[in-house]
């Protein structure tokens, strides 16, 4: 009976660890592909058990731009998780402020009171705004700025776009660790950009 338990106990670990070393790799190499294309530093130092958490920083499009994966509180508050959080610098004088959530069932009701509609059925129902200038935000979100978040939530958003203080930042669920996740990441550093170019005339 031990002879057979042994292999049924222990198989199911094997598997998990070359799973583990296979995605640890995979966040490395998305990191590499960051530092290559868009000219940025990276840093593989830190590490949370055995898990590699990478950053990679530099000029991006004359601003400054950080990717880092973190330990930090879930957006709903309920753990504390492995997140990818992408910081982009801006200019906000005004302390305008928003944030952006995928919409769902889980969500919808609790962040929903203090949202404002952008007034275009198909964007509002996919997604929730927060924000101190709702007129703003109307003149932000345009044809365009809609139509990228849309491909963004089209590879799996699931996470918070918001706009706080001098900074414009991304965050979502886990880490680096899979193609639709670097694609993700790369569309709304280009449009964390093109928003932050968009406040200096709105």
């Amino acid at each position: 009976m031990l002879i057979v338990l042994v292999p049924v106990l222990v198989v199911p670990w094997i598997v998990l660890y070359f799973v583990f070393i296979a995605s640890n790799k995979k966040v490395r190499s998305n990191y590499k592909k960051l530092s290559e294309k868009y000219q940025l530093s990276t840093d593989f130092s830190k590490k949370v058990g055995m898990k590699t958490h990478p950053t990679a920083e530099g000029i991006y499009r004359s601003r400054r731009v950080k990717v880092e994966s973190t330990i930090r509180d879930s957006i709903d508050g309920g753990k504390v998780i492995p997140h990818t959080v992408l910081t982009v610098e801006c200019s906000n004088s005004e302390n305008f402020f928003f944030k952006l959530y995928k919409r769902n069932k889980k969500n919808s009701r609790k962040y929903s009171a203090d949202s404002i509609l952008v007034e275009d059925n198909e964007f509002d129902d996919k997604f929730i705004i927060q924000t101190n200038s709702p007129d703003r935000i109307k003149k932000m979100f345009d044809f365009n700025t809609k139509f990228k978040l849309d491909q963004v939530n089209a590879l799996g958003f699931n996470g918070l776009i918001a706009l706080e203080g001098n900074r414009l930042f991304y965050m979502e669920p886990e880490l680096l660790a899979n193609d639709d996740a670097l694609m993700r990441l790369e569309l709304v550093m280009h449009e964390l950009c093109d928003i932050a170019e968009i406040m200096k005339y709105n």
